[in-house]
């Protein structure tokens, strides 16, 4: 039984095709109505108080506006870099730095010609429609796709305007591609290099799985994309790029101990929890190389008729637990995984019913739960993740069984 499955989705004990129960429907409704109130409300509030609305995704628009105006290498001076922000209207007084690799300035570019609120009605309309264009596939009347479009971390995306939709698109569309479309596949996972911290288990999970064209569609989108950045800005962008990071890596950790709490990562869990940095550190190298060993081992034994979606759901979850830097916006790649475990764990009869349900709901919930607050001092939100990472490993070992079995 697939964790998640093409349409029509099926009943793992019966093998009856999943419909939508009266509950999931009245849930989404409720969801749906709970999003557009909470975005209502949260675009008043906003215009009524000083500073920019949607104010991460300020950043990105100063950043395309920053490299319109001045040699886009610049970008990575911090005081020149604030010193715009400050001017820019709108009356934003902080400062967010840019921490990224030159290609993602190649994507924001064409933000700088907008304003404000068009570019981020730009931002947001093309990051959805690709987030759940990747999520939907050829089933737009799939549960799953409902589910994440009322899920709390597609509307904190929304809220935030930060990069985690487009992340997650560019994550979950490759994989989608992948047996089809291999080059194609690879260029979309290349893309996701932008987020190093993301982009580090690609490759090895395409090497462990054999999938040579989509390693070769990574290297050509690589490669273009490193190109294009640096006749576009200027060769000397990479340098500056390396020059700045560690000054970038200091401001990133100087700021993490007040962040912690909206961060689901083990180790910042562990650090919001008490522990010692160095102790927190040393469990997410171990969850790390545990989470990357299975990754690979799924995706070896499916080499033969490539990922499906049940290792594609493994990895989206396994990037949240490799990485010890990823915030509630970076969850978009786990909501589909978990409105389809949940689906599925509603649809099953048993005794473990409950246990089956309760980590995908939680995982859907999470991010609400982490910005609300209510598991400060807790590392509920890495416990989580592990729970449903565990619940999709599970599923893809019992698939894989079964396929096994069927040929003997």
């Amino acid at each position: 039984m697939a964790l998640i499955a093409s349409a029509p989705e099926i009943d793992g004990v019966a093998g009856r095709p999943v419909g939508w129960p009266r509950p999931m429907i009245l849930g989404v409704a409720a969801l749906g109505a709970y999003a557009l109130a909470y975005l209502t409300i949260y675009v008043m509030r906003a215009r009524a108080s000083p500073g920019p609305m949607f104010g991460d995704f300020f950043a990105f628009w100063s950043f395309a506006r920053f490299a319109h105006q001045f040699p886009a290498a610049r970008i990575y001076d911090v005081a020149a870099l604030q010193a715009f922000q400050l001017r820019l209207p709108g009356g934003f007084n902080g400062f967010y730095p840019y921490p990224y690799p030159p290609i993602f300035l190649l994507i924001l570019w064409p933000l700088g010609w907008l304003g404000y609120i068009q570019a981020y009605l730009v931002w947001s309309g093309t990051t959805l429609a690709a987030y759940l264009a990747a999520v939907a596939g050829r089933d737009w009347r799939s549960p799953r796709l409902w589910l994440t479009i009322v899920a709390p971390t597609t509307l904190l995306s929304l809220v935030s305007g930060q990069n985690g939709l487009l992340t997650a698109a560019l994550l979950i569309g490759g994989l989608r591609l992948l047996k089809a479309r291999p080059i194609l596949a690879g260029a979309l996972l290349g893309m996701l290099s932008f987020k190093p911290q993301f982009f580090v288990l690609v490759p090895v999970v395409l090497l462990a799985g054999r999938q040579w064209r989509g390693l070769l569609g990574v290297a050509l989108s690589i490669t273009g994309l490193s190109l294009a950045s640096a006749i576009a800005f200027g060769p000397s962008i990479w340098l500056d790029w390396l020059h700045a990071t560690p000054t970038l890596l200091k401001l990133a950790e100087d700021n993490r101990q007040r962040l912690l709490s909206l961060m689901p990562t083990i180790t910042a869990g562990l650090m919001d929890a008490g522990l010692p940095q160095g102790v927190a550190q040393a469990v997410q190298v171990v969850a790390a190389l545990g989470a990357v060993g299975v990754l690979a081992w799924l995706f070896h034994r499916a080499r033969k008729a490539g990922p499906g979606e049940l290792e594609a759901a493994a990895l989206q979850v396994g990037a949240l637990l490799a990485t010890p830097y990823a915030f509630i916006y970076d969850m978009p790649m786990v909501t589909p995984v978990a409105a389809t475990a949940f689906q599925r764990g509603m649809s099953e009869t048993g005794g473990w019913r409950i246990a089956a349900v309760g980590a995908p709901l939680l995982a859907y919930a999470l991010p609400l739960l982490m910005l609300q607050g209510a598991l400060k001092g807790w590392p509920v939100g890495a416990a989580v993740l592990v729970a449903l990472f565990v619940v999709t490993v599970k599923a893809a070992a019992s698939d894989a069984a079964s396929a096994k079995a069927a040929l003997i």
